[in-house]
């Protein structure tokens, strides 16, 4: 505990008056009150320096500029390595980069220090929930739970973990406990509708997303004169979307967002939705981009509206049916240089039955970014996976290592904006499964030099073969927008993971560790911008 009594009057007087700020929510104030405190010349070691540098470092933690709150916790752990606190915002933000092993280690420090507090056990079980040590992350979970029954986001990660270890009936326990305590109600009521679907509940599900979508209406956002073009984000109960948080620029459309309600619902499509509110529309940006999820007839639905509508499309629905994991091999066939593994859909049956002479991925349809992903290598390996109740419907893959001479492992991802690539990024792992967050890019300088290398000149890295086959995958792929997750052999052939209308882009990482990131991860954004305003008859914008 920091004896404040030795700090003089006034750094005292400020310390309260920011510590009041802070507990009052008016974060603003208390951050120029700390900030005020360290202008001072009170010396590193003065207790209200210190107490004002961990604050500040928290209020850093919550917001977007990542190094300078990496920067603040590190200051003030060296000042107090005894703060369960820093230690617990230190832990969140290794989560945040990718490094699970890190985060664990400052997460048990942070328990060590003050293993009453919930927080901390919840950030332990999403740490071990990542790297799928299931059993162990219930544990921290369920001791969140117990210390603080009324923090509701250990319940809500509890879900996760049950459904993933195929309890789920206590899984549904679990997310109705949060929904009920004031749990976020769109994200938890989904994960409760998924929940209800892998339990045969197919009506229960329906009925609470179409509830949702039904309070939602047309959500209006992004510009409001009357010069920007006016896009129809469409999406639908029960769909695969693509992510368009930072794809679809809110400075450039005045948009609105319709999800359509399942096909069953008595009012569907629109609910109360004013069919005169959609024709004001310029364009149809159709984001159902994943046919592996189409279980209820969505696409269709999507394209019957945007038939009566009569307005351009982008990402028509028609194409997006194409482009199902286990339809890849036939719509990518015969293309030079690139190695398309043979994906087929199968049943936890007759996966049973299946001899296992050699390494192969599974994971339920229409997911992505490596959620419920597995290797099985061998019988083993599959007994334990059956035994965890898995979906009733699997894509199964056979395992294409891809490692690299080096030892690590490499995953590209591409966009096509118009058919044509854009690099996004590289990731370089240390296991099979390479995705970028594993990677712990924001704290290994030689990996981002070589992500930039792949930024600014990718088809430099994939040679003259491995080039012209990504741009073939992008013209048989044929979307408006879409990407490719992929790697490189040694002989410079691209081996597919995935190629649909679901590749997330976005630029998330801090500008000072990611400065080249931010030079051309807007150039596919801006691309993006370009063909909306062109397929909604607008003129291309200015030059600035």
């Amino acid at each position: 505990m920091i004896d404040l009594r030795a700090a003089s009057f006034d750094a005292v007087k400020s310390l309260n008056e920011a510590l009041q700020h802070h507990a009052l929510g008016q974060i603003r104030e208390a951050e120029a009150g700390y900030r005020e405190i360290l202008a001072r010349e009170l010396g590193p070691g003065d207790p209200a320096h210190v107490r004002a540098l961990g604050m500040l470092a928290l209020i850093l933690a919550e917001g977007d500029d990542k190094a300078a709150a990496e920067a603040a916790l590190t200051e003030h752990l060296a000042l107090d390595p005894d703060s369960a606190a820093s230690h617990l915002a230190m832990g969140r933000l290794r989560t945040s980069q990718g490094d699970v092993k890190a985060a664990l280690a400052l997460l048990t420090r942070a328990a060590e220090l003050q293993p009453d507090l919930a927080p901390i056990h919840n950030e332990i079980g999403i740490c071990l929930h990542e790297v799928g040590r299931w059993p162990e992350a219930l544990e921290a979970l369920d001791r969140a739970a117990d210390l603080d029954p009324g923090y509701y986001a250990a319940q809500v990660n509890r879900a996760k973990v049950l459904t993933a270890l195929g309890r789920l009936e206590e899984a549904e326990t679990a997310a109705r406990l949060a929904l009920a305590g004031g749990a976020s109600a769109s994200d938890t009521t989904e994960q409760l509708a998924a929940i209800l679907l892998r339990l045969n509940r197919r009506d229960e599900a329906l009925s609470l997303l179409d509830d949702l979508s039904r309070q939602a209406g047309l959500q209006g956002s992004g510009r409001t004169d009357a010069e920007a073009p006016k896009v129809l984000l469409l999406g639908a109960v029960g769909g695969g979307h693509v992510p368009t948080r930072y794809l679809l620029d809110p400075r450039a459309f005045s948009i609105a967002s319709l999800s359509l309600l399942s096909p069953a619902a008595p009012d569907a499509p629109l609910g109360a939705v004013d069919m005169e509110r959609l024709t004001r529309a310029d364009v149809v940006f159709c984001a159902l981009g994943d046919v592996d999820r189409d279980q209820f007839g969505q696409l269709a639905a999507a394209e019957a509206l945007c038939a009566e509508l009569g307005k351009p499309v982008v990402n028509p629905p028609d194409r997006v049916r194409r482009t199902a994991r286990d339809a890849a091999p036939e719509l990518f066939a015969g293309v030079d240089g690139l190695i398309v593994p043979r994906a087929r859909r199968t049943t936890p049956a007759e996966l049973a039955d299946l001899v296992i002479d050699s390494p192969i991925l599974v994971r339920p349809p229409g997911t992505h970014n490596g959620d419920n992903l597995v290797r099985i290598a061998d019988e083993a390996e599959k007994a334990a996976y059956l035994e965890n109740g898995p979906p009733e419907q699997l894509i199964l893959t056979p395992y294409v290592d891809t490692r690299s001479p080096d030892g690590f492992w490499r995953k590209y991802r591409l966009v096509f904006v118009d058919r044509r690539p854009y690099p996004f990024h590289l990731a370089i792992v240390e296991a099979w499964l390479a995705h970028y967050w594993r990677g712990g890019m924001a704290r290994n300088e030689w990996k981002r030099t070589e992500e930039e290398r792949f930024l600014a000149d990718w088809r430099g890295v994939f040679g003259e073969r491995g080039a012209a086959a990504i741009d073939e995958v992008g013209r048989r792929l044929d979307l408006d927008y879409g990407g490719i997750d992929c790697a490189l052999t040694a002989d410079g052939q691209v081996v597919l993971f995935e190629a649909n209308a679901c590749i997330l882009l976005h630029l998330d990482e801090p500008e000072t560790l990611f400065p080249y990131k931010h030079r051309f991860v807007p150039q596919a954004r801006d691309a993006f911008t370009r063909l909306i305003r062109e397929r909604a008859g607008f003129p291309p914008e200015p030059a600035t």
